[in-house]
């Protein structure tokens, strides 16, 4: 008991940063991580051990959030709210407050497909591995890859485009 709660302690606030950027709503947040520590509680002794412990917590977390979703008859994720479009900003970036930037990638990141929005989540915002997505959401590392880079590629294309239909190119 002593060793699980060494756990809860030490995934709770990444698992809950992650529920919470899913679902949108705090309560909703902490019930479902609440509901993600008792399954894994209950079913401990079923890990097997094929992936780290914050792995199978994210697997957890991800099924609980459907499960949510499912109830709520609600598919809306989260977006991030800050993403690193380029490692150094260009003169078009820089004529948009970081306010405006933030609402732009955030709009962008909500017309992604649910697989890309769930790994550009897991890997910007939570800092998984790409080998840790892909167990995660039951694919190999190098589709996580991927669908990051279609994703980055997608929200880049989207911000170039809005910024060109608005005239601040």
């Amino acid at each position: 008991m002593g060793a699980f709660e060494e756990l809860v302690l030490r995934y709770q606030k990444p698992i809950y940063a992650f529920v919470l950027r899913m679902l949108k709503n705090p309560p909703d947040a902490e019930d479902t991580v609440q509901k993600v520590f008792l399954l894994a509680y209950q079913n401990l002794k079923g890990f097997r051990f094929e992936s780290s412990f914050k792995t199978w917590l994210y697997r957890i977390s991800i099924n609980q959030c459907h499960n949510h979703f499912r109830q709520q008859k609600k598919r809306e994720f989260t977006p991030l709210e800050e993403l690193p479009l380029a490692d150094s900003r260009s003169s078009q970036e820089e004529e948009f407050s970081q306010k405006e930037l933030r609402g732009l990638v955030q709009k962008a990141i909500e017309r992604l497909p649910t697989k890309q929005k769930m790994v550009l989540t897991l890997r910007i915002d939570q800092d998984l591995s790409f080998e840790e997505i892909g167990k995660t959401l039951n694919m190999r590392a190098n589709s996580a890859k991927v669908n990051f880079h279609y994703a980055l590629e997608k929200v880049k294309g989207w911000i170039k485009t809005h910024n060109e239909t608005a005239g601040k190119l």
